[in-house]
């Protein structure tokens, strides 16, 4: 389980994240690479059309978009939406998110823990690549506060979660291993936060959603051998 130290530690390094992103690529401004690379553009696709599909999105939906980095998903929605809510903790990323002048999308540098919203004002909320940069207490909390401001039917999408099963076939080599323990030793912990898919799909159903199910990621993405996504609806 991450302490609450190690998830203070993952807020201070994304709220000082002051990295000249200017001289980097979309992906790499986030830090969606593998093994110093980048996610190429099939799989960027891939991964767009997939949350499409699995938010069902529609043109009279609000979404939220949390921990939206530099906008790329939101970017990638905003014509297929009624509007959009962005909010990431990163105020250098907010800003590229506001370069893109996306009319109907309202972006929020703050940390999405302290983020609110009205009852029952959101039909969609994807929290892609984000989950695992908070502790298990703030996952619950935060769970129990989208439950409250997504509409009845509505969909959450918890995307690219490490999976705990996993964490053994990702660090495989004594010098992962070393790596992994040494930061959780300096709370500093590689990757962040691992769930179980049981653990993942509970939460939901206890936070008041009427159904939950995490589900395998396509092959040809970058991550999907040790990451899983979560499909809930309110």
């Amino acid at each position: 389980m991450t302490q609450s130290k190690d998830n203070e530690y993952w807020a201070r390094f994304w709220s000082e994240y002051k990295t000249d992103v200017a001289e980097k690529d979309e992906q790499s401004q986030v830090l969606r690479v593998r093994n110093k690379q980048p996610i190429d553009e099939e799989s960027w696709a891939i991964t767009v059309e997939t949350v499409a599909d699995q938010l069902e999105l529609d043109a009279s939906d609000t979404v939220l978009d949390l921990c939206c980095g530099n906008g790329l998903f939101t970017a990638a929605f905003s014509n297929r939406v009624a509007r959009i809510e962005a909010v990431d903790i990163s105020a250098t990323l907010i800003e590229r998110l506001d370069e893109r002048s996306l009319s109907n999308v309202r972006a929020q540098a703050t940390d999405i823990r302290n983020a609110s919203f009205d009852a029952s004002s959101l039909s969609k909320v994807l929290w892609y690549a984000g989950i695992q940069y908070i502790d298990e207490a703030d996952i619950v909390a935060m769970v129990r506060k989208i439950r409250h401001w997504m509409k009845p039917g509505g969909i959450l999408m918890i995307g690219d979660i490490p999976e705990r099963s996993k964490i053994w076939s990702y660090f495989n080599t004594p010098t992962r291993q070393e790596a992994y323990f040494s930061g959780l030793e300096k709370r500093q912990p590689i990757i962040g936060t691992w769930l179980d898919r049981d653990w993942s799909e509970n939460l939901c159903m206890a936070m008041g959603f009427s159904d939950a199910k995490a589900v395998a990621q396509d092959q040809r993405l970058i991550y999907s051998d040790f990451r899983f996504d979560l499909i809930a609806r309110a």
